[in-house]
């Protein structure tokens, strides 16, 4: 057992730090639209606001609870099988007042939203971690390990998929393969696994149920030749962040926001740091993830058992591959994604299990070697 040590205050200090500019630039980025549709400015940062009291709170009761305890058959398939019911019913019950929003990826009940493929990310994550640190666990052997593995992350994908919600379930397959390669999966399986995965999503994005995903690549491709229709979003986020200069025009002072940036509090929040804050801004931005990647990467490294190490790796996976997609969408490096940013995008339910899984992060760094 390694000698117990005091929780990761750097690491602490950044997340903390996010959430903070996560609220400020909600506020600054919807205030003007919430106006408009709910007769108040506030409505987004109140919002955000509950939902990082409430992640914070659950952030620093899980950093007390030793992670090793999350290391059992009944709580690893309790949360994997709530996970599935959750996305099971989520399509069961599609098109009804219980279900709503873009694409159907929410329940909604008494004003309150819930997105269960967040939830699914952290069971995915501790299924993972739990299977594969097994002792005696040969990674490669592909009817024992391999196989059953890739049958929960392809279920659990597909389910995600058929909301439809593509980005998610790139986000899950990513989280698996990280976590595979650290426990010593050969760089075949690899290979195949992701030249397997990207023949899946080029014959999604092909299928007619898929058509508008074909629009934002022919958008991607040259922006500005469909600037109205499927490169709007692309070139309206290249305004924002071409205008904000080195400095930015100031906290609120964007303009792209007002009615030309589309999510400008959700999946373009980056680009309304750029407006506003300038390249500084996105600057720090990528340097608070590049310190959570060094704090997670050296915690989860330094834990005391296999468990640890691939629960960690799999939580610093799963926030930064969601950064560095979002950041990449807002400067076209990437077709239009609907993945949020972590801490910082507008989302009660995916920061508040971000904030849990960093509660989780936390509670390793304690236990480092």
């Amino acid at each position: 057992m390694g000698r117990k040590l005091a929780f990761d205050k750097l690491l602490f200090a950044i997340t903390l730090i996010m959430v903070l500019v996560g609220i400020v630039m909600i506020y600054s980025a919807s205030a003007v639209m919430a106006l408009g549709t709910y007769r108040t400015p506030y409505h987004f940062l109140v919002k955000q606001g509950i939902a990082a009291f409430l992640g914070l709170l659950l952030m620093i009761q899980i950093m007390h609870i030793d992670y090793r305890k999350l290391e059992s058959r009944l709580i690893v398939f309790l949360s994997l099988g709530f996970s599935f019911a959750l996305l099971i019913a989520l399509l069961l019950l599609k098109g009804t007042p219980f279900v709503g929003g873009a694409a159907d990826r929410w329940f909604y009940l008494f004003g309150i939203s819930f997105q269960p493929s967040e939830v699914m990310k952290i069971a995915l994550i501790l299924f993972l971690a739990f299977f594969l640190s097994r002792s005696g666990k040969d990674i490669n052997n592909f009817f024992g390990t391999i196989l059953p593995a890739l049958v929960i992350v392809c279920l659990a994908a597909a389910l995600v998929v058929k909301q439809p919600d593509l980005g998610t379930a790139m986000i899950f397959l990513m989280i698996a393969l990280t976590i595979a390669f650290c426990a010593g999966l050969r760089w075949l399986y690899i290979s195949l696994a992701g030249l397997g995965s990207i023949l899946a999503l080029c014959i999604l994005i092909a299928g007619s149920s898929y058509a508008y995903q074909m629009e934002r690549i022919r958008g991607y491709w040259d922006p500005w030749q469909d600037r109205f229709d499927g490169g709007f979003q692309a070139v309206q986020s290249q305004i924002a962040i071409g205008t904000g200069g080195i400095f930015g025009r100031g906290l609120v002072a964007g303009k792209q926001k007002l009615f030309f940036l589309p999510e400008s509090h959700n999946d373009f929040i980056y680009s309304v740091i750029g407006e506003e804050m300038g390249l500084i801004g996105c600057l720090l931005i990528l340097l608070f993830f590049s310190i959570l990647l060094w704090r997670g990467l050296r915690a989860s490294l330094r834990a005391p058992d296999k468990f640890g190490l691939f629960l960690g790796i799999g939580i610093t996976a799963m926030i930064v591959f969601q950064a560095f997609i979002n950041i990449s969408v807002a400067v076209t490096l990437f077709p239009t994604k609907g993945i949020p940013l972590p801490f910082i995008s507008a989302g009660g339910t995916s920061l508040i299990v971000t904030l849990a899984s960093v509660g989780i992060l936390l509670n390793i760094s304690q236990h480092s070697n």
